[in-house]
């Protein structure tokens, strides 16, 4: 049998724990077409994103909650689009770390998969406060929701990590989507000035 170091059933330091290979069951390659989809459809939905914000970005501004207002900062065109390049092109990082092997790498992988499908319903909301369309909801809806199935089922199907890991991706996505973007958003700002 070739091994790969996907396929390595040997624990090692720097695995992350629960995974297929701490388990010691093989598990198959993830095919490269599937993990190079990843960041693609990402790099799509964040250009429908950058297109559409500067004329939602005042309406979003207006109309969001008072309980949000206190938690975000005031987000700028020039904050978004920084923080908008970073979640662009960490994904491609991480997808040819992926593609090299890296079984760390396919996991956080499916991490942004996981983050991506918890935008879905972000955007969702985001509509619904904007009464009509947000930033990204069209590619969120008709390609990131069905494509972000298949991968996860398709993952979960071919054992790419194991039960431990799965029952982390989760809480890993919101965290992520969450005090981590907040995170980035606010490192996005003092970088272009915007505080």
């Amino acid at each position: 049998m070739n091994r790969t170091p996907l396929a390595d059933a040997r624990p090692s330091r720097g695995r992350i724990a629960g995974t297929a290979a701490d388990a010691r069951t093989p598990i198959r390659r993830p095919p490269r077409a599937l993990l190079l989809a990843v960041p693609a459809l990402l790099t799509l939905h964040n250009a429908e994103e950058w297109l559409a914000m500067p004329r939602a970005l005042p309406m979003a501004a207006e109309r969001m909650p008072d309980a949000a207002r206190a938690v975000l900062p005031a987000v700028t065109l020039p904050m978004f689009g920084a923080a908008l390049a970073v979640a662009t092109g960490v994904p491609w990082i991480i997808a040819r770390m992926a593609i090299r092997g890296g079984h760390t790498a396919t996991y956080l992988l499916l991490v942004v998969q996981a983050t991506v499908l918890v935008n879905v319903a972000s955007h969702l909301a985001s509509a619904a406060v904007l009464r009509g369309y947000a930033p990204g909801l069209a590619t969120a809806l008709a390609l990131n929701l069905p494509f972000g199935i298949l991968l996860l089922r398709t993952a979960r199907r071919d054992a790419w990590t194991g039960r431990r890991a799965w029952r982390m991706l989760l809480p890993l996505a919101l965290v992520a989507h969450g005090p981590v973007l907040v995170a980035l958003l606010w490192t996005c700002g003092r970088i272009t000035g915007a505080f």
